[in-house]
């Protein structure tokens, strides 16, 4: 796994900059990766979810939403849920208050109010929190166009504006700002990008690192 600036390693915030001497190099390194590493989980779980929940098939059988004849052509399905096991015989589940399709575009499909819960390997539960997003099924990539967070169950929260994930190819890309935080460190940055298969990470434009000086 490697995390990368634009540039350089990480642009980090004055200050820190005290704190990475070079005698303490390596050690910095390693405080670093602590932090990123259960946040890759995060990312991959994140593409999971959402690759495993939009690998159904919606059925827009019953139509719940009768409105007026220019509103009629959006089909709605109300709290779509979806529980089962991962590889790794842990429990998840995913679910929207609502799912709505416009019978035009039937390869697009909107949620509204997404919440989640999905294991990782090694950092526990995950769990998920995002307004809403539309998944365009013959692309095979979902956006968030609204506020969403990711939260660890011990403590780490990722806090996104928007993103892009193709999950045919395990991508995630926003240019927008991220804020990642827990007790003992917080990450800024204003893009990111995850690649070549969940492998690489690039924190863009205006990265800053505090780490609490009394871990170790």
């Amino acid at each position: 796994m490697t995390v990368r600036n634009q540039h350089e390693f990480f642009s980090i915030e004055s200050s820190f900059t005290n704190i990475l001497k070079k005698t303490y190099f390596h050690s910095r390194k390693v405080r670093l990766l602590k932090i990123c590493l259960p946040f890759l989980a995060l990312i991959i779980a994140l593409i999971f979810c959402w690759f495993t929940f939009f690998s159904i098939s919606f059925s827009f059988d019953k139509v719940l939403s009768s409105h007026e004849e220019e509103e009629i052509a959006q089909l709605t399905m109300l709290n779509p849920r979806l529980e089962g096991y991962t590889n790794f015989h842990k429990p998840y589940w995913i679910k929207a208050e609502k799912a709505f399709q416009d019978r035009k575009s039937s390869g697009i499909i909107g949620l509204k109010n997404i919440t989640a819960e999905v294991p990782t390997k090694g950092q526990g539960q995950i769990f998920i929190d995002a307004q809403g997003g539309v998944y365009d099924n013959i692309k095979s990539h979902l956006q968030f166009n609204e506020p969403f967070t990711v939260t660890t169950k011990d403590g780490i929260i990722a806090k996104f504006i928007a993103a892009n994930i193709d999950l045919s190819k395990s991508q995630f890309n926003t240019d927008q700002p991220v804020n990642i935080q827990s007790a003992n460190f917080h990450l800024i940055a204003n893009a990111l990008q995850v690649c070549e298969k969940e492998q690489v990470m690039y924190f863009q434009k205006g990265v800053r690192i505090v780490l609490d000086k009394k871990e170790k």
